[in-house]
C-alpha cells in the first residue's frame, strides 16, 4: 500500500533513509519479540517526506480494518473448531495470527518500496503499535485455560479394611480448572431434570418464609404495641370499689412489702395498675433486692423518689451506683422526709459528712444499714470509721434501734461499744457479722457493759467476725443483768480460725435469755453439751450446731440436748455428727414427741446416722418438709441427697418402706 501511495514514487535516497531510521529506533523495545531488525535497502528510495509517510500510515489502517475484521472471523472458527477436537486450543497463536495482520500489510508496502522487513512488526509508529495491540486481544468469550494433571481418589472395598487408592486421572476424565470468580450456590433442587424450572421458587419462597431475627428490644416493643386489654374482665376489675382494692394492697403492703408485690399487683388489669400507682402503698420499699442491676442508676432512682417514694417510711437502697451521694440525700430530704429506716449497702462513696446529714436531718430515723461500706482499710472520711460511727450515735441518742455493720474493717470496736452502751437504750439489733479488724486490741467486745445500757437487745450477730470477748471480774458478771429480750444470737465461726468462744461465753452472754429462739453455734470447737443443757431457754425453735464437738464425741449428751427442745425444735442442724450412737439416740428423742413435734427442716449431712433412726424420724414426724441425707455413709444408694417438699418426703417414705404413724394435728390457724 505504502509503494502504490502517490507520494512513494518521487521520493529521493535521503528522504527514504531518514524513513529507515524512523522505523529502526521504533523498533528497539520489540527486537527480543521479533527477533530480527529492519535493514536499510541496496536500491535508493524515491524522497519522501515526514508528512507524506504519516499520511500514508493513516490510509493504510483505514484499509486494512476490514481484512483485520475477516481474518479474526476466519481464525475464531479455526480456534473453535480445534477445540472442540482436542480440547485443548491454544490461545496464543490466536493473538499472533491477529497481530501479524497489519504487520503483514505494512510489509507488502515496504516491500514494494524496496527496503527490507522485519519477520514480526517492529519499528512501527507508537500509534501504529497501539493499534495493533488492541486489534490483538480476543473479543467475546474469555480464553481457556491450559488442562492440566489431574489424580482422583477413590475408596475400593477389600476384605482387609477400606484401602484408599489414588491414581492419575485419564486425559478424557480430565476436567478444566474452575474459574477464580465466584458464583452463587444453587439450590439441590436444581441439580435435578424435574426440578429446574419449579424447585428454585419454592426454595425461595420458603426462605422468605423465614421469620426475621430481632433483638430483645424490638419484640418488647410489638410485644408492647400488639397488646390489647381484654374486654370482659371480672368483677374484681370493674365492680369492686377502687377504696376496696386500696385496703386489700394495703394489708397484702404490710405483710409483704410494697416490692415486689405491688409490682405483681399492677399487671393485673388497668384498674389495679391504677391502684397500686398511690403513693400511700408504697411504704417499705426494697429497691435492692429487687431491682436489676442495669437500673440501679442514679435517674432512675432520683426518678423513683419523686414519683413513688414520698410516704415511704423504709427504703432499701442497697448496691445502687451512685456517684453524687449527696444529691441523692437531699432528694430524699426534699421528698421523703419521715424516713425511718434506710439501707445504704454497699455504698462506698458514702462519707462521714454523709453520715452526718443523714442523722441530723432525719428525725425519725431509727435504723441505719451500712454493710459493706469499706471492704478495705479504713480511711480517714469513710463513714464506717471510728469518729464517725461514734459522732453518729451519739447524734442519734435513743432513736437508733437498729445499726448494721457486718462485711466492713472496723476499728475501735470498744469506743463503739460504748457509745452504743451509753446513748442507745432502745437498740434492738446489732449486726457485727463478717467484721474483720485492723489489731487484735480494736476487736474486744466488752459484753458486760453492752448489757448494762442495750436492756432491749433482741438480736446480736457476731459470726465470722474478728472479736473476742474481754475479760470480766466475777463481781462484774454478778452485776450484769444479762440481755433478758433476746431472741437471736449467732456466733458461728469456720473451722479454720481460732475463735476461742467456749461454755464460758456463752453463759456470760445468755445468762438471763429466756425468750432465746435461735441459736447458731457452728464451727465452735470448744463448746460442750453441758454448756447447752444449763442453757435458761426452754423454747428454743432454731438449733445449729454443725462443726461443733459435742457431734463428734461418743460420750456426748446430744440426746439431753434433743429432748429438752423436742417440743418447740422446728429447725435442727447436725451436719457432719461422727458419733453414730449419740446421733440416733437424739433422732429417737425426736421421734417420742409424735405428732406434738414441730420438726421441719432436719439437716444430717456428712453425718454417720444410721437408717433405722431416719425411718423412725419420717415415722413420727408428720410435719418434717426438708431433710438432707447427701454423703450420709450408712444409708442406701438413691436416698443420699437433700429431699425437699411433701412429695419427695412421701417418695423417701415409700422407698424405704416406711408408714406415717400418726397423722399430722391441723392448727385452727391451718383452717
Amino acid at each position: 500500500i505504502m509503494g502504490s501511495s502517490p507520494g512513494g514514487s518521487s521520493g529521493g535516497p535521503n528522504n527514504h533513509q531518514h524513513h529507515h531510521h524512523l522505523l529502526e529506533d521504533h523498533s528497539q523495545s520489540s527486537q527480543d519479540d521479533s527477533g530480527s531488525v529492519v535493514s536499510p535497502g541496496a536500491h535508493p528510495e524515491p524522497e519522501e517526506t515526514i508528512e507524506n509517510i504519516e499520511k500514508e500510515l493513516s490510509e493504510s489502517c483505514a484499509d486494512t480494518d476490514s481484512q483485520s475484521n475477516s481474518a479474526c472471523h476466519r481464525q475464531e472458527q479455526t480456534a473453535e473448531a480445534e477445540g472442540a477436537a482436542t480440547e485443548q486450543p491454544d490461545s496464543r497463536s490466536l493473538g499472533n495470527n491477529q497481530g501479524a495482520i497489519p504487520a503483514a500489510v505494512g510489509a507488502a508496502a515496504m516491500a514494494a518500496n524496496g527496503a527490507t522487513l522485519p519477520k514480526m512488526p517492529g519499528g512501527k509508529p507508537m500509534a501504529m503499535r497501539e493499534f495493533d495491540r488492541k486489534m490483538s486481544k480476543v473479543r467475546g468469550r474469555p480464553k481457556r485455560k491450559t488442562m492440566v494433571a489431574m489424580y482422583q481418589s477413590e475408596i475400593s472395598d477389600n476384605k482387609i479394611g477400606i484401602k484408599l487408592c489414588i491414581k492419575k486421572a485419564s486425559d478424557a476424565t480430565v476436567q478444566p480448572k474452575k474459574p477464580n470468580r465466584k458464583r452463587a450456590r444453587k439450590p439441590k433442587s436444581l441439580n435435578e431434570d424435574s426440578s429446574d424450572e419449579t424447585g428454585s421458587p419454592e426454595k425461595r419462597k420458603r426462605g422468605n418464609e423465614k421469620p426475621r431475627k430481632t433483638n430483645n428490644n424490638t419484640e418488647k416493643r410489638g410485644a408492647e404495641e400488639d397488646y390489647k386489654p381484654p374486654e370482659d374482665q371480672s368483677v374484681w376489675a370493674n365492680q369492686l370499689p377502687e377504696h376496696v382494692l386500696h385496703m386489700i394492697f394495703k394489708n397484702i403492703v404490710q405483710d409483704e412489702g410494697s416490692v415486689p408485690a405491688l409490682i405483681r399487683l399492677s399487671r393485673v388489669c388497668s384498674t389495679w395498675y391504677k391502684v397500686t400507682q398511690s403513693p400511700s402503698l408504697w411504704r417499705t420499699v426494697d429497691l435492692g433486692t429487687w431491682t436489676k442491676d442495669r437500673f440501679k442508676t442514679e435517674p432512675k432512682l432520683k426518678w423513683l423518689i419523686e414519683h413513688r417514694l414520698q410516704h415511704a417510711t423504709e427504703v432499701g437502697l442497697g448496691n445502687w451506683k451512685i456517684t453524687n451521694v449527696q444529691c441523692v440525700l437531699d432528694k430524699l430530704y426534699e421528698f421523703v422526709p419521715n424516713l425511718v429506716g434506710i439501707t445504704l449497702t454497699g455504698w462506698k462513696a458514702l462519707t462521714a459528712d454523709h453520715l452526718m446529714f443523714l442523722v441530723q436531718n432525719f428525725k425519725r430515723l431509727e435504723s441505719v444499714d451500712l454493710s459493706s461500706i469499706n471492704a478495705e482499710v479504713n480511711a480517714n472520711k469513710t463513714a464506717v470509721g471510728q469518729s464517725s460511727l461514734c459522732n453518729a450515735i451519739t447524734e442519734m441518742g435513743s432513736r437508733l434501734t437498729h445499726l448494721h455493720l457486718a462485711h466492713n474493717r472496723l476499728s475501735g470496736i470498744p469506743q463503739i461499744v460504748k457509745a452504743l452502751s451509753t446513748h442507745c437504750p432502745n437498740l434492738v439489733l446489732l449486726d457485727l457479722s463478717n467484721v474483720s479488724t485492723i489489731a487484735i486490741s480494736h476487736g474486744i467486745l466488752h459484753i458486760e457493759q453492752l448489757q448494762q445500757g442495750c436492756q432491749k437487745l433482741k438480736i446480736l450477730r457476731i459470726t465470722n467476725s474478728h472479736i473476742n470477748l474481754s475479760t470480766a471480774t466475777l463481781q462484774e458478771q454478778m452485776e450484769s443483768p444479762g440481755f433478758p429480750a433476746l431472741e437471736e444470737l449467732s456466733v458461728a465461726s469456720l473451722a479454720d480460725e481460732s475463735r476461742l468462744f467456749n461454755d464460758e461465753y456463752l453463759q456470760r452472754i445468755l445468762k438471763t435469755s429466756t425468750q432465746l429462739k435461735l441459736l447458731d453455734v457452728r464451727g465452735c470447737s470448744r463448746l460442750t453439751h453441758d454448756s447447752l443443757i444449763r442453757l435458761p431457754t426452754w423454747d428454743l425453735k432454731h438449733l445449729f450446731l454443725s462443726g461443733c464437738s459435742l457431734t463428734r464425741d461418743v460420750s456426748s449428751g446430744l440426746e439431753l440436748i434433743a429432748s429438752k427442745w423436742a417440743h418447740s425444735l422446728i429447725e435442727f442442724d447436725l451436719a457432719w455428727a461422727n458419733a453414730t450412737k449419740p446421733l440416733d439416740d437424739a433422732l429417737k428423742a425426736l421421734a417420742d414427741k409424735g405428732s406434738e413435734s414441730p420438726l421441719n427442716h432436719l439437716n444430717l449431712c456428712g453425718s454417720s446416722v444410721s437408717l433405722e433412726a431416719v425411718k423412725e424420724v419420717l415415722a413420727n414426724c408428720p410435719h418434717i418438709n426438708s431433710i438432707n441425707l447427701a454423703s450420709c455413709r450408712g444409708l442406701p444408694r438413691g436416698v443420699k441427697r437433700l429431699l425437699q417438699g411433701e412429695q419427695e418426703i412421701a417418695e423417701l417414705r415409700e422407698n424405704l418402706g416406711v408408714t406415717l404413724k400418726r397423722p399430722p394435728v391441723k392448727s385452727p390457724r391451718d383452717d
